[in-house]
């Protein structure tokens, strides 16, 4: 699969499938402008999503762009060029003024809907490291890896959510992924992967609910990741 620059919008929102995301992130993983741009759309999402009020289109909108549809005049294969050209004008006057609310709410909505698909939860990435921020009971704890690397776990027991949030930590290689991990004494549960960006900070929302005695984990996994770790932690936090 070659690098195709239209998947890149719905790789930032986390709207690709896992196969589809996993083969994106290998077409990209040779190229730093297509790393870069993903990472800069990536970047945008968080912003967006930080910034914006969600916001719906009014109830009413759907049953009026259904009935204008169902009453609009429709081309008629036996008439002739000039009366059909009189029934288009018509039908665009009719269908204006509900083109122009719907144009309307869409641009206040649409933010709000795009954002909700960074996760699959459709609850968005960015809308849940704010209220981790947010959170009374948020805590912070950070571990330094033998290179230098940074890697910093936020939590709160309240939302039973977490986050890892790491700094100088190079791209996994091109046929792994850093895969993150609750573990409890029943084992470790796949809480996503976490993708690296070549520069700045990187971080993740973990999946899932997180259990008071959990421990977060890093592995690295092959591309896809795995139902169960398959190597050792790189790291271990333990709130």
């Amino acid at each position: 699969m070659k690098h195709d620059r239209d998947l890149a919008g719905a790789y930032a929102l986390n709207a690709l499938a896992a196969g589809e995301r996993a083969a994106y992130e290998r077409a990209i993983d040779g190229s730093e402008e297509a790393r870069s741009e993903a990472t800069e759309l990536q970047d945008t999402a968080v912003i967006l999503g930080l910034s914006v009020t969600p916001a719906k289109p009014p109830a009413a909108l759907r049953p009026r762009l259904l009935d204008a549809i169902a009453t609009t005049p429709q081309l008629d294969v036996t008439a002739g060029p000039a009366e059909n050209r009189a029934r288009l004008h018509w039908s665009r006057i009719t269908l204006a003024a509900t083109s122009v609310a719907a144009s309307l709410a869409l641009i206040v909505g649409g933010i709000a809907i795009a954002t909700s698909q960074l996760t699959p939860t459709g609850t968005s990435q960015a809308d849940q490291m704010a209220a981790l921020k947010r959170a009374p009971d948020m805590h912070e704890m950070r571990a330094e890896l033998a290179a230098g690397e940074t890697v910093m776990l936020r939590w709160s027991h309240e939302l039973a959510s977490s986050a890892v949030i790491v700094e100088g930590m190079d791209p996994a290689p091109s046929d792994k992924v850093y895969q993150l991990w609750y573990i409890d004494g029943d084992g470790a549960r796949p809480a996503g992967i976490l993708t690296i960006v070549s520069e700045g900070t990187s971080w993740h929302v973990l999946d899932g609910a997180m259990d008071e005695d959990d421990t977060v984990g890093v592995t690295v996994e092959p591309m896809g990741g795995s139902d169960q770790p398959t190597t050792d932690p790189i790291v271990v936090l333990e709130p």
